[in-house]
């Protein structure tokens, strides 16, 4: 498997599956259903009231699923006008639970999160605008107002920076995804994707995915690391910065530099690696960066060499037959190891060891020639 099929292999891992797009897709008619039946809810649209944004509308989401964001229309006159955001999602949390009764529902401000068992839902409320399609008054955090949004802006600009790198921009933001997850890096989703839109819209192009990894590396791990206030503007407003949750958090902006780095070295070394023809070395990295998304590197064969078996112990067999006992005159020389047969044999019998009269005289037993003390 060369490495633009590894990074294909993971990208087929990232992406949801279609049985969790046909979910979702359901919980979403079921979602507009309910709350269009609710006599209290007041929506715009009878057809498709809701719509999705964030990663899943912008197709940079990846597995394992978390949030799904799904904005209502919801009448501006009934909810929005002169009244706090929080009375609409009052009401749309209670018309939920009555339809998912035994799913955890909250009101979390801006929005209610319903909690299924693969992802979770987050519902806001918006008020559109009939002079421009891309403006929503969507709630504040604390839900006490209504704020501008522009859910719409960030797709645009995804789809033209996708088509701009050779449709490369989007998957790229995926497998960055998988490094900032992995690593728990700490990066907000948007961040993330509006920090590649600024390293490939003014510093740079997508060639290859090995290419654009180390690229991305090298310019976040610059910026991040030279600035100390935040410069990520969200797009279509002035004075917003999407990144200012970083600056706000030393420590958080601590952790974000030190994964930078480690990051960066990687990414380099598996970049001149691929250069170089030497993929599984490149690969090897690639795996410690994106972890078991990415596709295991095959190691090299190595030549083998024969080994010797090793030997089989064998039990031992017992005998059938028992061993023969020593005769007498065997053990009377093993009692006396130092005398030998000459010297039993010449010396009388008054003058041996006890023990060996008995042996001397059964071993000798029927011989007629005398013993030589006896002549």
């Amino acid at each position: 498997m060369t490495a633009s099929q590894s990074f294909q292999k993971m990208l087929s891992n990232l992406n949801p599956t279609e049985k969790q797009r046909a979910s979702i897709q359901v919980t979403r008619d079921t979602i507009d259903q309910t709350l269009q039946n609710n006599p209290r809810i007041h929506l715009v649209s009878t057809e498709q009231p809701s719509f999705f944004t964030g990663s899943y509308s912008r197709h940079t989401i990846i597995r394992p699923l978390y949030d799904i964001d799904l904005y209502v229309r919801v009448n501006y006159t009934e909810h929005a006008k002169e009244k706090p955001p929080r009375s609409i999602l009052v009401l749309m949390a209670r018309a939920l639970r009555r339809r998912y009764v035994q799913t955890k529902i909250d009101v979390d401000s801006p929005c209610v999160v319903i909690k299924f068992l693969d992802y979770r839902f987050e519902i806001v409320p918006v008020v559109g605008y009939q002079d421009n399609d891309d403006r929503y008054l969507i709630p504040a955090s604390g839900s006490h107002k209504w704020i501008d949004s522009y859910p719409h802006v960030p797709n645009k600009w995804l789809t033209s920076s996708n088509h701009y790198n050779n449709q490369k921009f989007i998957p790229l933001i995926k497998i960055l995804k998988q490094w900032n997850r992995a690593n728990k890096v700490g990066l907000k989703s948007f961040h993330l994707e509006l920090l590649t839109g600024m390293v490939f819209s003014n510093v740079s192009e997508i060639t290859s995915y090995p290419q654009g990894v180390y690229d991305w590396m090298y310019s976040v791990s610059d910026w991040v690391s030279g600035n100390d206030y935040p410069f990520v503007l969200e797009p279509g407003k002035r004075y917003t910065y999407v990144d200012q949750y970083l600056y706000d958090n030393k420590f958080r902006l601590q952790v974000v530099r030190k994964k930078l780095g480690p990051g960066l070295r990687k990414a380099e070394l598996a970049y001149n690696a691929w250069l170089d023809g030497k993929e599984v070395r490149a690969k090897s990295l690639w795996r410690q960066m994106f972890r078991n998304m990415f596709p295991a590197p095959i190691p090299l064969a190595t030549p083998g060499r024969l080994v010797p078996p090793k030997p089989i112990p064998r039990p031992a067999v017992p005998s059938l037959f028992p061993p023969p006992k020593p005769s007498l005159l065997e053990m009377a020389l093993q009692n006396d190891p130092n005398k030998g047969l000459n010297y039993l044999l010449h010396t009388p019998l008054s003058e041996q060891p006890k023990q060996n009269v008995s042996s001397l005289l059964d071993s000798l037993a029927g011989r007629r020639k005398k013993f030589p003390w006896e002549e």
